[in-house]
C-alpha cells in the first residue's frame, strides 16, 4: 500500500467572533495536520471554545469539507456546539426520535457549550482518499442556526488551497484477463420506469388528457407501455405505479392527494394501455421529502447545510415550520416555486420478462436490445468471435 505523506503545519484559519456569528473572524481553529496515510486522508485539528459565547438557545455547526475544482466533495463529520438551552432541546429530540444512530454518524462531537467546556477539542478524523483528491482544497462550512428568534446564518470559509502531494510513487499493474462464464438467468426480469408530472385542477385527482402538461407526460409513459407490448421477446408481469406530493399542506391531506392521482394513473391506462387490470399495482409515498433532500443537495439554495438539518432531524410538521421561518421564508419560497413542482409526480414501473435466447437470435438482438440479453447470452455471442478481436471486445464493452 503506497504511502504519500503531505503536512500543512501551523495553518490557521480566520473563524467565528467572540459573540458568534459565521463571519468568520476570529481565530478559533488550528490545523496541526492534513495528510494521506496509506488509503486514508487524515485531518487533525484543534477547536479552541475558551473565547467562543454562543446565545443559549442557538447552535453552532462547523463541518470540514473536501472538494475539487470538478464538484467532487466529501463532507466530514461536523462538531455541534449548542448554547444551554439549545442542548436541553437537542437531547429530547434525540431521545424522543430515536436519533441516537444518527447523531453519531452525522457529528464527530456535541459539545454543549457551558463555562466548564470551554476547552480545546482536538479533532481526528479520516476519510477515504481517492485520485481526484490531488486537486482538493479543505474548507470549513460554518453553519448557525436560526434558533431563539436569531436569523440563520451560513458561511463556507477555504482552510487550505490544495493538499501537497509530496513523493507520489505510480503504481504499475501487472494485469491479466480472465473470461469467466457467467451463470445463466433462470427469469430475465427488467424493468423500465418513468416519472410522469401530471397537471390536475386544485383539489382534483381525475386525469384530464388534454389539461395543462397532461398530453405530453401521458404520451411519455403510453409510448414506453406500447414499445414493451409491441415486442414479441416481452412479457408484462406487473405495472406498479406510486403516487408522491410536495410537501406543502397537511400530511393527511397529501397521502390522499398522492393515492387519489396514482389510482387516476391506473385508471388510465387500464382502459388504454391494454394490461390486464389484474397486473396493477397502486402505491403512495405522500410527502416526498427524500426527494426534496436530493434536490435541495443538487440546487443553488442558500443555507443549504442549514436546510438539509431541518430535513434530517425533525417531524414533518416541524419541519415546515422551521423552513417556513428561515431566513424570514425566503429560501421556502424559492423551494415552493423551483424545487416542489418537480415533487408532484406519478412513478410508474412496468416489469416484465425477456424469453431465452439461441446464440443466432442474440448476435442480432445485441444490436439493437441488449438489455434483453443475460450476460451469459451475451458471454456465447462474445464466443463466436477470435478472442481479442474488435467483435469480441465490442460484445464485452456492452455487457459492462
Amino acid at each position: 500500500m503506497k504511502k504519500i505523506l503531505y503536512t500543512l503545519a501551523g495553518l490557521y484559519i480566520t473563524l467565528l467572533a467572540t459573540t458568534v456569528n459565521c463571519q468568520l473572524s476570529t481565530d478559533i481553529l488550528k490545523l496541526h495536520s492534513l495528510r494521506q496515510v496509506e488509503d486514508s486522508v487524515l485531518l487533525i485539528m484543534d477547536i479552541d471554545l475558551t473565547n467562543v459565547h454562543l446565545n443559549t438557545e442557538r447552535s453552532l455547526e462547523l463541518t470540514p469539507v473536501l472538494s475539487s475544482p470538478k464538484g467532487r466533495e466529501v463532507k466530514m463529520k461536523s462538531v455541534l456546539v449548542n448554547g444551554r438551552h439549545r442542548q436541553k432541546a437537542f437531547e429530547r429530540e434525540v431521545e424522543l426520535n430515536g436519533w441516537q444512530k444518527q447523531v453519531a454518524s452525522a457529528h464527530y462531537v456535541v459539545i454543549p457549550l457551558k463555562g466548564e467546556n470551554r476547552q480545546v477539542v482536538r479533532y481526528r478524523q479520516a476519510v477515504p482518499y481517492e485520485n481526484w483528491m490531488r486537486e482538493a482544497q479543505l474548507d470549513v462550512q460554518c453553519d448557525l442556526c436560526g434558533c431563539g428568534g436569531e436569523p440563520a446564518e451560513w458561511e463556507s470559509r477555504k482552510l487550505a488551497n490544495r493538499i501537497i502531494l509530496e513523493g507520489v510513487k505510480e503504481y504499475s499493474p501487472s494485469i491479466h484477463v480472465a473470461y469467466i462464464r457467467p451463470e445463466a438467468e433462470q427469469v430475465k426480469a427488467r424493468s423500465e420506469q418513468s416519472d410522469v408530472f401530471l397537471d390536475f385542477p386544485v383539489a382534483r385527482t381525475e386525469i384530464n388528457p388534454s389539461f395543462g402538461n397532461n398530453p405530453r407526460e401521458l404520451a411519455k409513459i403510453e409510448q414506453i407501455i406500447g414499445g414493451i407490448r409491441s415486442d414479441k421477446n416481452l412479457t408484462v408481469t406487473s405495472v406498479l405505479i406510486t403516487g408522491y406530493a410536495s410537501p406543502e399542506g397537511s400530511v393527511q391531506g397529501n397521502n390522499q392527494l398522492s393515492r387519489g392521482r396514482a389510482e387516476a394513473l391506473r385508471n388510465y391506462l387500464s382502459m388504454r394501455a391494454g394490461i390486464p387490470s389484474h397486473l396493477y399495482q397502486v402505491g403512495y409515498g405522500g410527502e416526498d421529502w427524500e426527494g426534496l433532500s436530493r434536490l435541495v443537495q443538487q440546487s443553488f439554495i442558500e443555507p443549504k447545510g442549514t436546510i438539509l438539518s431541518i430535513i434530517n432531524y425533525y417531524n414533518p410538521e416541524e419541519r415546515k415550520n422551521r423552513l417556513k421561518a428561515l431566513n424570514g421564508g425566503r429560501p421556502y419560497q424559492q423551494m415552493l416555486h423551483q424545487l416542489y413542482p418537480q415533487l408532484r409526480r406519478v412513478v410508474a414501473r412496468i416489469d416484465y420478462n425477456a424469453r431465452n435466447f439461441n446464440v443466432e437470435e442474440a448476435k442480432q438482438v445485441i444490436k439493437t436490445q441488449p438489455r434483453q440479453l443475460s450476460l451469459n447470452e451475451m458471454f456465447l455471442v462474445a464466443n463466436t468471435y477470435p478472442e481479442g478481436s474488435p467483435q469480441f471486445a465490442e460484445v464485452f464493452e456492452t455487457a459492462v
